[in-house]
């Protein structure tokens, strides 16, 4: 399996890597995970790929500068080096949305539900693109004034971009987003993004600091 052709079935990984325009040095990654529903080739991928770019492009402040888009096979990295498993873009897009107020600090980010068909949810954290007028704290914990604003905004950039093509059954994408488990003996395919809330992620989480030592 490769990134070149694939096959039905195939499962891929994408991550776009972010920094602040302010701080170019720091770098933080969200990632995602696709099932391809028919076959097809690197164009093919490279569009659901730019598809996922433009998504987060819709929701993020003006302030992050978009770097790096990688999407490589699902399956671990081979012996020997196999380049064909995966693909390298940079990036110079930056987000859409102008901050009214000061932008929360990087450690407090929008938390995105992948409601999957069945099982569990999972999570998606987004950085840089709440800003302090939109929310309080009223018991001591940080939420959303109206969250409904920010749902809308993950609607809109979903339809806009065409990656709701690659959530709704039958969708006019050729890939499926996906959940897909450690071991890879599970796929779920995601049917629907739902703005949760407000969480606070360490800047030394795992997909945060993506600065070569």
């Amino acid at each position: 399996m490769t990134v070149l052709t694939f096959a039905t079935g195939d499962r891929f990984t994408v991550r776009i890597t972010k920094f602040l325009n302010t701080n170019p040095g720091n770098k933080w990654a969200n990632s995602y995970e696709l099932t391809a529903r028919t076959a097809g080739v690197e164009t093919d991928l490279l569009v659901i790929g730019e598809a996922l770019v433009a998504f987060e492009v819709a929701f993020h402040y003006t302030s992050t500068i978009f770097a790096e888009l990688l999407m490589s096979t699902w399956e671990a990295d081979s012996v020997p080096y196999n380049p064909a498993t995966f693909i390298a873009s940079t990036l110079s897009d930056v987000g859409a949305v102008a901050a009214t107020s000061d932008p929360l600090a990087l450690n407090q980010c929008m938390s995105v539900t992948r409601v999957a068909s069945s099982g569990r949810f999972g999570h998606i954290f987004y950085r840089n693109c709440v800003a302090e007028e939109d929310v309080g704290a009223p018991a001591g914990t940080t939420r959303f004034n109206d969250r409904s604003v920010f749902q809308g905004r993950v609607d809109v950039a979903a339809s806009s971009s065409g990656l709701q093509e690659a959530i709704d059954p039958g969708g006019d994408s050729l890939f499926q987003l996906s959940m897909i488990n450690k071991d890879g003996s599970q796929v779920r395919p995601v049917r629907g993004l739902i703005v949760q809330g407000m969480s606070t992620v360490p800047l030394d989480h795992a997909w945060f600091n993506r600065t070569t030592p």
